[in-house]
């Protein structure tokens, strides 16, 4: 009987228009496919019709294929044709093949062949520098709107004139980076809409805008993206209108919160097969915590101790000691925030100890947590032997030194993340139980 349908099956929903096949025989020509469709008894295969006919050989499929979360994932197999119908080896749909390909898990591919069809892809530098300016946007702009709130809020609670001097200075310049995160964020938003959409093209191939199309209305990944962009707007908006009256409103606070959860419907969390809510959950809870206490800390060191330095010499030692204290205890917070989920999360998706060194996601998760505790030890610095010294120009200096080397590390998190988020985990590619 001869072969009439390739059929790929995944271990999720696929959506049949982000994805497609090729059929290649022994020689490279490909052999006429009909389009790839979702099988209507699956959600997770999907099917194309063979309009040739198959002369024995061998042959290689080469796939590409897409989740709802909308990142991309390619591999190939190969399967042989028999010169009769023999009943020997093994028989898949219809399909003589010497192996059985493993399927793909996750939003990742099983296997992959970096060395056929090179292209854009997920793990890209570009791709990754479009996370890292976007990663580090979303920390500024939670940073902003925690400093506001949080650590000036506090300050104006223990209502010394100190602090009350400094706090319209600050608020003002913290405005300002609203305005620059935000715009950064914006762009960043914007360009990991298009490296999204070239990582989803074939290579060599044109932009297709009933693709982007596709992949923002039909996938996960772009109502995720369409909230992002949306929220992002928002802020821009508000955070213009701030600098310009010094009016605060409520609605930036909701929206930076809707930022921080959003992140989290294109990654890895929509993969882990279980506790899917929990996971998304925990992913935007670390955003929050570590904007919370690494993008405020940027905006301290941008803002506040600026605008303390502004004040006149009375004052000054005053106002950087106030903005500190106010500053330290949220710190705590958001960063044991950010290690609860973090750890959470590395359970989900690492699964097993060994896995931490066994696998590249590991790895890459070994390397920020070694950051990390440069990042926690300078914090731990800064809390130890330099906040009890305020209160003089020289301690001020001396802080600013060191948060700036604080902030400086930071963005190597920012970075060792943006290359976490496009790494399989282990969990993924069957390296750990489920």
């Amino acid at each position: 009987m001869p072969l009439r349908e390739l059929r790929l099956t995944f271990s999720e929903g696929i959506v049949a228009a982000l994805s497609s096949v090729e059929l290649r025989d022994a020689d490279g020509r490909r052999v006429s496919l009909g389009a790839m469709e979702g099988a209507p008894d699956a959600a997770t295969t999907v099917a194309a019709a063979i309009r040739d006919s198959l002369e024995p050989g061998i042959y290689t499929v080469l796939w590409k294929a897409a989740g709802d979360d909308g990142h991309p994932t390619r591999g190939r197999f190969t399967f042989t044709v028999l010169p009769k119908a023999d009943n020997t080896g093994p028989v898949v749909r219809g399909t003589r093949i010497p192996t059985t390909p493993k399927p793909a898990s996750g939003h990742h591919p099983a296997s992959t062949f970096p060395n056929e069809r090179p292209g854009f892809g997920v793990e890209s530098p570009g791709y990754v520098v479009v996370r890292w300016l976007l990663f580090a946007g979303l920390l500024l702009v939670i940073g902003v709107e925690a400093f506001q709130r949080v650590t000036l809020g506090m300050v104006a609670r223990r209502a010394i004139p100190a602090g009350a001097a400094v706090t319209p200075g600050a608020r003002s310049r913290a405005a300002t980076i609203g305005v620059i995160a935000s715009l950064l964020l914006l762009a960043a938003v914007c360009a990991r809409l298009i490296a999204q959409v070239y990582a989803a093209t074939e290579p060599g191939a044109e932009l297709d805008p009933a693709l982007m199309s596709t992949m923002l209305f039909r996938t996960v990944w772009g109502r995720g993206w369409l909230i992002q962009f949306g929220a992002t707007l928002l802020v821009v908006v508000l955070y213009q209108r701030e600098r310009r009256s010094a009016s605060r409103s409520a609605w930036a606070l909701v929206a930076v919160l809707v930022l921080s959860f959003t992140p989290a419907l294109s990654g890895h969390a929509l993969a882990v097969g279980r506790l899917v809510p929990l996971a998304v959950a925990a992913d935007g809870l670390h955003l929050l915590g570590a904007g919370g206490w690494l993008g405020t800390l940027a905006v301290l060191v941008l803002a506040g101790l600026p605008a303390a330095g502004a004040l006149n010499s009375a004052d000054r030692g005053v106002a950087v000691t106030e903005l500190v204290n106010a500053f330290s205890p949220a710190a705590l917070f958001f960063a044991g925030l950010t290690a609860t989920m973090g750890t959470f999360a590395a359970w989900l998706h690492v699964g097993t100890v060994a896995a931490l060194w066994q696998s590249g996601y590991g790895r890459t998760l070994l390397v920020k947590l070694g950051v990390l505790a440069v990042l926690v030890g300078t914090g731990a610095y800064n809390w130890r032997f330099v906040r009890p010294t305020l209160g003089t120009d020289t301690a001020t200096a001396r802080l600013r030194r060191s948060a700036s080397a604080e902030v400086t590390v930071a963005l190597f998190v920012i970075l060792v993340t943006a290359i976490l988020v496009a790494t399989p985990p282990p969990t993924d590619l069957g390296m750990a139980a489920p």
